[in-house]
């Protein structure tokens, strides 16, 4: 594991390496970009209108802390439920087509021990449980301490608004998830807390609720509360709506163990991937960010996936070479 005293790397070592990084991340997802910026456009035009004169329009008669609070606890349930009932598809269809962008090819955790995966998943359902449970009360909990939002149609925002206060949003959870997750791999804490969810060494995207509820609370949860905590009522509820599905959908995509090309959580520039990911869970060290590689680069707990990743596609790309020539 890291130590927090690791040394920063320098400027132009940051500077070199991301530029390099972004090329190549961009070149290998080909075609499935424009897939990417399709459904990241459908999200933020198509998805906001749904909850504009679908959703709002019927709960307007309700008081407005119960509106937040029933939109905040239907997107924790949906987005975990939902998110990871389409994962459980894609693992059970074992198609060739979503196979390519497996990130490891080492056998899902229920394929290479049926008998211990039947013990591991009573434990992941218990967890789970826990700590959607413990997300439930902090929803609740939220409305009654904390000024509400907008959530009127009225003052419904713009796909500007929208989309800034979503990427300031993501900056703060960033931040706040790169140091917490990084304490959490401190000699002290890991093996009490953070260590619960590494008995996932292949990660699947059953293991992105599957956490001590320690870790929940305060590595998960509040994170993605700081961003909107900040911005108070100039957040509109749908915004916030937006960017927990979107947050939530991040997190389940991280631990899915492929690496989609179209996928809209790494479309930005600088964004963390799955496959960075699973390099975290398989060789628990660096990659401790969420949504981006800003904190891991500066710090340098990214290098060894870094010297990974070169060799990796370096020899594919040999390969590819190789069978081009004959």
């Amino acid at each position: 594991m890291d130590s927090l005293n690791d040394s920063c790397v320098s400027s132009k070592d940051i500077n070199d390496g991301i530029l390099q990084r972004e090329e190549s991340r961009y070149q290998r997802k080909g075609y499935g970009l424009i897939f990417a910026v399709l459904f990241t456009l459908f999200g933020f035009t198509v998805f906001p209108q749904l909850i504009q004169f679908r959703i709002l329009s019927l709960l307007q008669n309700l008081q407005p802390q119960y509106i937040q609070m029933i939109m905040l606890i239907s997107t924790h349930l949906l987005g975990f439920s939902l998110g990871n009932l389409g994962m459980y598809f894609i693992y059970e269809a074992k198609s060739p087509f979503f196979e390519r962008y497996r990130t490891r090819q080492n056998p899902w955790p229920w394929d290479e021990n049926p008998d211990e995966w039947q013990k591991k998943r009573k434990e992941v359902w218990k967890y789970s449980y826990i700590n959607m449970t413990l997300g439930v009360l902090m929803c609740i909990l939220d409305t009654q301490i904390s000024p509400l939002l907008r959530n009127d149609i009225d003052t419904f925002p713009s796909l500007f608004e929208m989309t800034w206060q979503i990427l300031f949003s993501m900056l703060i959870e960033d931040t706040c998830f790169y140091w917490t997750h990084r304490t959490l791999h401190s000699p002290k804490l890991y093996p009490i807390i953070h260590k619960k969810h590494h008995e996932f060494y292949t990660s699947v995207s059953y293991a992105a609720i599957y956490t001590h509820p320690i870790e929940y609370i305060f590595g998960n949860v509040i994170p993605v509360f700081v961003g909107f905590k900040l911005l108070g009522n100039q957040m509109h509820i749908a915004t916030l709506q937006l960017w927990l599905f979107f947050r939530i959908g991040e997190t389940i995509d991280g631990h899915s163990g492929y690496e989609f090309s179209w996928s809209p959580y790494r479309l930005l520039p600088f964004s963390s991937s799955a496959e960075s990911h699973n390099y975290h869970h398989s060789h628990n060290v660096g990659n401790y960010g969420s949504f981006f590689i800003f904190w891991d680069t500066i710090m340098g707990s990214n290098k060894s996936y870094n010297s990974f990743i070169a060799e990796k596609y370096g020899k594919i790309n040999k390969i590819k070479d190789h069978n081009k020539k004959e």
